[in-house]
C-alpha cells in the first residue's frame, strides 16, 4: 500500500474517530435520564467508535474506511434525529440545537474525507476557504459554550471567551464574502492571505486559552459546568483546523498535535 495513503488515512481516522467518540460521550452525558432509548443509542456509538479507533492500526485501510463511513453516517442520522426532537419539543437534553448542528457539520467533513479514503486515494487539500467555512462557526460555538458553561463569578474568563466568540463570528462573515469572490476564478489574493494569517493567529491564542481552561478544570480551580475533556476536544479540533490552513495556504505548520 502506498506510504502516503497509509499515513494520511491513519491520521484522518485517528483524528475523526476520537472526535466522534467524544461526540457520542458528550451526547450521552447531556441526555436526561428519562431519554432511555437515546441513551442506549449514544452508549452504542461510544462503544462503536472506541472499537474502531482501537483497531485502526491493524486493518486493511480501504475496507476499514468503508466500515467507518457506515458508522459516520449512522451517528450523523442520530444527531439529526436529536435536533428534530429538539425542534419539536420532544426531548430533554442539555445541549442547544446549534451545538449539535456543529457536530453534524463535523461528521459530514469526515464523510467527505472518507469518499477518497474508501477508494484508496489520498484526500486532497481543499481551498483554505473550505476549512474556514467548516471550522469558524465551530470555533465561535466553542467559545460561546465555554462562556455559557462558566460560573457567573468567572468574569474575566467569560469576557475572554465572549471576545473570541465575537471575533470568530466576524471572521465567518468575512469568509462567506471571500468565498463569493472565488467566482472571479481568482483563488489567491493578498486580502485572503492576510485573512488566513489573522484567523491562524486568533486560533493559536484561542488554543492557549482552551489549554488554560483545561488545566483549571483538572485542578478544580475554576467554577464551571465544563469538563477538561470538552476543552481538550475543542483544542484538538482547533489544531486540526490550523494544520489544514497551513497545508492549504502555505503558512508555517502549527506545533500542536490534533491526535
Amino acid at each position: 500500500m502506498e506510504r502516503n495513503y497509509e499515513e494520511s488515512a491513519l491520521f484522518e481516522h485517528q483524528f475523526w474517530l476520537k472526535v466522534l467518540t467524544d461526540h457520542a460521550q458528550f451526547l450521552l452525558d447531556a441526555l436526561a435520564p428519562k431519554e432511555k432509548e437515546d441513551i442506549k443509542k449514544a452508549t452504542y456509538f461510544v462503544e462503536l467508535f472506541t472499537n474502531l479507533l482501537n483497531k485502526v492500526r491493524n486493518v486493511n485501510l480501504v475496507a476499514f474506511s468503508k466500515e467507518a463511513e457506515q458508522a459516520a453516517k449512522e451517528i450523523r442520522m442520530f444527531k439529526l434525529n436529536i435536533i428534530q426532537k429538539q425542534l419539536e419539543g420532544k426531548i430533554t437534553i442539555h445541549f442547544m440545537p446549534t451545538f449539535i448542528n456543529h457536530m453534524v457539520n463535523e461528521v459530514e467533513e469526515y464523510i467527505t474525507v472518507l469518499e477518497f479514503l474508501k477508494k484508496g486515494e489520498v484526500p486532497p487539500v481543499f481551498h483554505e476557504l473550505h476549512y474556514h467555512l467548516v471550522w469558524l462557526t465551530d470555533a465561535a460555538g466553542h467559545a460561546g459554550s465555554i462562556s455559557s458553561g462558566l460560573d457567573l463569578v468567572e468574569k474575566r474568563l467569560k469576557e475572554k471567551s465572549e471576545e473570541f466568540e465575537k471575533h470568530f463570528e466576524q471572521f465567518y462573515l468575512k469568509a462567506v464574502e471571500m468565498t463569493g469572490y472565488l467566482r472571479t476564478e481568482l483563488h489567491h489574493f493578498p486580502a485572503l492571505k492576510k485573512f488566513t494569517k489573522d484567523v491562524s493567529l486568533e486560533l493559536k491564542l484561542f488554543s492557549h486559552f482552551l489549554h488554560e481552561v483545561e488545566e483549571l478544570e483538572l485542578s478544580n480551580e475554576i467554577l464551571s459546568a465544563l469538563s477538561a475533556r470538552m476543552a481538550d476536544h475543542m483544542a484538538r479540533e482547533e489544531c486540526y483546523y490550523l494544520l489544514k490552513l497551513a497545508q492549504s495556504s502555505g503558512l508555517e505548520m502549527p506545533k500542536c498535535n490534533p491526535l
